[in-house]
């Protein structure tokens, strides 16, 4: 059981490192008079933003582990109340 806790640990702190970049969100902070300033530059790097949401597919990913996970422990529970009869 110990090692069943361990990767379900480890893949939720994976997932969880993977939707952080996903999950960042960026903003200009205002001038001192509280207007944007007309040109923008934005530093090389990073990740390139393509225009496609990753929010809610991140979303749905973590949930169909979850659930995946809770399967998983119902099966074994079940497997070993059925050996024990």
């Amino acid at each position: 059981m110990k090692k069943i806790g361990t990767v379900a640990l480890g893949t939720f702190c994976l997932t969880l490192l993977q939707m952080a970049p996903a999950l960042a969100q960026s903003s200009i902070p205002p001038g001192d008079d509280g207007v944007l300033p007309e040109t923008v530059v934005n530093p090389p790097g990073g990740v390139a933003f393509t225009g496609s949401e990753v929010t809610v597919w991140m979303v749905v990913a973590v949930a169909l582990l979850a659930v995946g996970v809770a399967f998983l422990v119902a099966a074994r529970r079940r497997a070993k109340t059925a050996g024990d009869s």
